[in-house]
C-alpha cells in the first residue's frame, strides 16, 4: 500500500518484514471498536533499503504512532529523539509515538506483554530458571522483565558472541549468563524461543535433553493456522506437558501500545479469547 493513499484517519501502522502474517490489524480492529477509537492499523512491508525512509514519511503524513516488528526492532533506536526507561535499557524499540511535530517517542512493550501471558498461563516465577533462545531484538526486548521477575536467565545463541554481548549488556539487573556445553544437564523451569526460526518453519537450535515432561516451552511467535509452531512440536514430542505460542503476548503488547498511543487500556484476557477462537476458523 502507498502511503500517499492512507486516509488521515488511518494513523497507525506496522513495519516489519514479514508482516503478511500478521494479526495485529484485525487485533487494532477489534480493539478500535472496543474503545471507541476511530483508527486503523496497516501493515508495511520494508527492507532495509527503504525502512526508515518509510518510517518518516508514514510520520509526515499525519501517522500518529506505530509497532515495530522484526528484523527492524534493533535499529529503529535512530528514529525517535526521545525514549521510555525500557527502551533506555533494552535498546530496543517496537512502539513509536509521535507526540509533537518535531519529536517522536520510542517505547517498547514486548517485556510486559511476555510477562502478562506467562503469568495468565502461570508459567513463570520468583527464581525460575530460564533458557532463552535467541539473542536479536526480540530476546532484548524482554530480558529486563525476566530480571525484573527474579528469574535466572541462560541465553543460548547460535553465534556466542552474541549472546555475550547480550549478557553484558543487562548482567547488572540480574543473574544472566550464557549457556556452555557443561550446562546440558540444568533443569530448565522454562525455555523460550525468542528467535525469529518459527517465520520460516524451522525450529531453533538447542539441546534436546533440556525438555522434560515439566518444562514450560513458550514461543514468542504464534501460527495463524492453529497449528504448534516447529519449537512447540518438538517440544511436545520430547515430551513437555506445557507449551504454548505468543499469541497472547501478541494481544497483550497490542493492548500495551495501544494504550501508548491513546492512554486507553483495552480488555486483554477478552480479546486474547475473541483471537483464540477467531485462528481456529481462519
Amino acid at each position: 500500500m502507498c502511503l500517499k493513499n492512507v486516509k488521515k484517519k488511518k494513523i497507525i501502522a506496522l513495519f516489519g518484514n514479514p508482516v503478511n502474517h500478521s494479526l495485529s490489524p484485525m487485533i487494532h480492529g477489534n480493539f478500535s471498536k472496543e474503545i471507541k477509537i476511530n483508527y486503523n492499523y496497516n501493515s508495511f512491508l520494508c527492507n532495509k533499503s527503504n525502512f526508515f525512509s518509510t518510517v518518516i514519511d508514514f510520520f509526515n503524513n499525519n501517522g500518529l504512532g506505530c509497532n515495530i516488528t522484526v528484523p527492524f526492532k534493533r535499529i529503529s533506536f535512530d528514529i525517535p529523539n526521545q525514549y521510555t526507561k525500557i527502551v533506555k535499557i533494552s535498546g530496543s524499540i517496537n512502539v513509536l509515538k509521535k507526540i509533537s511535530d518535531n519529536n517522536i517517542l520510542g517505547d517498547n512493550t514486548d517485556g510486559i506483554g511476555l510477562i502478562y501471558d506467562l503469568k495468565r498461563l502461570r508459567y513463570i516465577k520468583k527464581n525460575y530458571l530460564v533458557l532463552l533462545l535467541g539473542s536479536g531484538g526480540a530476546a532484548y526486548s524482554i530480558v529486563y522483565h525476566l530480571l525484573k521477575e527474579q528469574c535466572s536467565v541462560c541465553v543460548l545463541n547460535r553465534t556466542v558472541n552474541y549472546a555475550s554481548i547480550l549478557v553484558n549488556k543487562f548482567k547488572h539487573l540480574g543473574d544472566i549468563f550464557v549457556f556452555s556445553d557443561d550446562m546440558d544437564n540444568y533443569k530448565f523451569d522454562l525455555i523460550i524461543n525468542a528467535t525469529s526460526c518459527s517465520l520460516y518453519n524451522i525450529s531453533p537450535f538447542f539441546p534436546k535433553n533440556l525438555v522434560c515432561s515439566r518444562t514450560k516451552c513458550y514461543d514468542i511467535s504464534y501460527s495463524t493456522t492453529n497449528t504448534l509452531t516447529p519449537f512447540l512440536h518438538l517440544c511436545r514430542l520430547l515430551g513437555s506437558r506445557y507449551i504454548s505460542d505468543g499469541l497472547g503476548m501478541l494481544v497483550a503488547q497490542a493492548a500495551y501500545s495501544c494504550y501508548s498511543w491513546f492512554n486507553v487500556l483495552p480488555d486483554i484476557e477478552k480479546n486474547i479469547n475473541i483471537i483464540k477462537n477467531l485462528n481456529k476458523i481462519l
